[in-house]
C-alpha cells in the first residue's frame, strides 16, 4: 500500500504516516497478526487539520494508497473494491477537502488517458501500474512529477485535482530535467515510467477500437427477401439496419412472365427457387 503526504512548501512531515510527496510503498508483511492490525488507520498531522485516511470497510474495499496534501488541505484514498477483477481493473477514489467533505469517484483504469485526465485518475492509475507490477515505480513518480508541476504552476487545493492535464508532456518535461541536471538514475526512472504511460495509453485506444468494432458489428444487420410480383418479375430486397437507422435496396431478378397475372403467381408458387449469393453483393452495396 503507497503512503504519502506533503508538508508545508513541499517538504516531508513524516516517515511511515506520511512519507513526502513521493509515494512510500509499505512492504508485503509475512505475518498475517501484524498486517490484520494495520489494515485500518487515520492519522491527524501535528499543527495542520489534514486527515490521512486508511480505513479498510466491507463498502470501500482495500487501500491500496493514500496520499495528504497539507498545502493543499485536502487527502485522497484509493481502494480495491471486493469484486475488483485484474482483466478489467476499477478502483474507487475518495477526495477530501479541506472540511472534511467527501468525493467518491469510480475510475476504470482502462478509460483514463494520460495525456487528457485529472489529478484523481493519473493517481489511481500510477497506483495500479505500481501494485500490478507494470512500473513498480509508477506511484512514487508520478507524486513528484506533480509535485514539480503543481510548484511551476503555483495551483494547489480541491479544485485543481479535478483539472485535466496532459501527464504526458508533465512526466517527460521531469525526465528532460533530470537529464540536465546530471541525475541519470532519475532519467532512467522516469523514462520507464514514461513508457508505461506511453505503452498502455496505446493498449487502452486498441482495446476502444476493438469494443466499437464488435458494437458495430451487433448493431448493423442485413435482411433479404426475394418478392415475386403479380407480373412474374422477381426482385431482391435488402434492408440494413444499423444504428437506429434502415437503408433498402432493390435489384431485379427477372423480368415479367409472359403470361396473365393470375398463372404467374401459381408459376411462381410451383417453382423451385434457389437464392443466389449475395455476399458480394451486399459488400458493394453497403461498403462492408
Amino acid at each position: 500500500m503507497g503512503v504519502s503526504g506533503i508538508g508545508t512548501n513541499n517538504y516531508p512531515f513524516g516517515a511511515k504516516y506520511a512519507a513526502g510527496y513521493g509515494a512510500a510503498q509499505k512492504a508485503e508483511n509475512s505475518n498475517p497478526q501484524e498486517e490484520a492490525a494495520n489494515m485500518s488507520w487515520t492519522v491527524k498531522a501535528e499543527n495542520h487539520d489534514i486527515v490521512l485516511h486508511g480505513e479498510e470497510s466491507a463498502e470501500d474495499g482495500k487501500v491500496v494508497s493514500a496520499w495528504a496534501c497539507v498545502t493543499g488541505n485536502t487527502s485522497m484514498t484509493v481502494y480495491q473494491p471486493h469484486d475488483f477483477d485484474p482483466a478489467h481493473p476499477v478502483y474507487k477514489v475518495k477526495v477530501w477537502d479541506s472540511h472534511g467533505n467527501v468525493t467518491e469517484r469510480m475510475v476504470d483504469i482502462s478509460s483514463v488517458d494520460p495525456a487528457d485526465c485529472d489529478t484523481v485518475e493519473m493517481y489511481a492509475y500510477s497506483a495500479w501500474l505500481s501494485k500490478s507490477g507494470k512500473c513498480q515505480d509508477a506511484l512514487q513518480n508520478f507524486m513528484f512529477a506533480h509535485a514539480h508541476h503543481k510548484d511551476k504552476e503555483g495551483s494547489y487545493g480541491y479544485e485543481s485535482l479535478f483539472d485535466k492535464e496532459d501527464w504526458l508532456k508533465i512526466v517527460k518535461e521531469v525526465m528532460e530535467m533530470q537529464y540536465r541536471a546530471g541525475n541519470l538514475k532519475g532519467y532512467a526512472d522516469y523514462k520507464r515510467f514514461l513508457g508505461a504511460l506511453e505503452q498502455g495509453k496505446e493498449e487502452n485506444e486498441k482495446k476502444a477500437q476493438s469494443s466499437q468494432r464488435e458494437g458495430d458489428q451487433k448493431e448493423s444487420k442485413v435482411e433479404t427477401d426475394i418478392q415475386v410480383k403479380p407480373d412474374g418479375s422477381r426482385v431482391l430486397v435488402m434492408t440494413r439496419t444499423m444504428g437506429g437507422m434502415a437503408v433498402t435496396t432493390s435489384i431485379e431478378l427477372s423480368k415479367p412472365a409472359d403470361m396473365p397475372n393470375d398463372r404467374a403467381e401459381e408459376a411462381a408458387a410451383e417453382e423451385a427457387w434457389s437464392v443466389p449469393d449475395i455476399s458480394d453483393l451486399s459488400g458493394q452495396l453497403f461498403g462492408e
